[in-house]
């Protein structure tokens, strides 16, 4: 074999393996573009659902605020019913007129009597009882939104280290949390309460 050919056959052996590597290259490049794009993509949908269960942990809050504050009115009423009932029990078993204290104790026996309005002093007793559960209700269902937001956190935050890694592994990982959070933020949605 002549030294020119000798040299063609090794410049053709060289062009073809930098040809392959440039190939390998370019098969690299589309991997880690799809794997990016396939990341970028889980984090704004991650975003969407943990924007989505954050306002269902703030609502869950405001209603559990609203109702510990209803039902703190309802029993402030009540006990003020309570007082007027002594103070007229009291004063229809002290002096002044047998009429006026006959008025005063039915007046007193009135106070504890249901009415339509509902302010009847059992009636107020049961409702500000029923509006703080609603409001332990809520702060539970604003305790599992709360978690279920944490989790989606988590998974954007593996996210951003898998992009930097590119490692699968650690996006299948956020994955994982993040459908448990959405998971956990559903069933709380639903009533099942994990929490409290």
């Amino acid at each position: 074999m002549e030294p020119a050919d000798a040299k063609d056959l090794i410049d053709e052996a060289i062009e073809r393996v930098e040809e392959r590597q440039e190939a390998d290259a370019q098969a690299e490049h589309v991997r880690e573009r799809r794997f990016r794009d396939r990341v970028s993509l889980a984090v704004g949908g991650f975003a969407v659902a943990l924007a989505m269960v954050h306002m269902a942990a703030a609502s869950a809050q405001r209603e559990s605020l609203l109702k510990g504050i209803a039902a703190s009115d309802t029993f402030a009423y009540m006990q003020a019913k309570i007082v007027r009932e002594t103070v007229l029990k009291t004063a229809g078993q002290g002096g002044g007129a047998p009429a006026d204290r006959a008025a005063w104790h039915a007046e007193a026996m009135q106070l504890r009597q249901p009415d339509k309005a509902g302010h009847g002093i059992g009636q107020l007793q049961a409702t500000g009882a029923a509006q703080r559960a609603e409001g332990e209700e809520a702060a539970a269902r604003g305790e599992g939104y709360e978690l279920g937001e944490t989790l989606l956190q988590m998974a954007i935050v593996l996210l951003s280290i898998a992009m930097v890694a590119r490692s699968t592994a650690i996006a299948g990982g956020a994955a994982l949390v993040a459908v448990g959070g959405i998971l956990l933020a559903l069933a709380t949605h639903f009533g099942v309460m994990l929490i409290g």
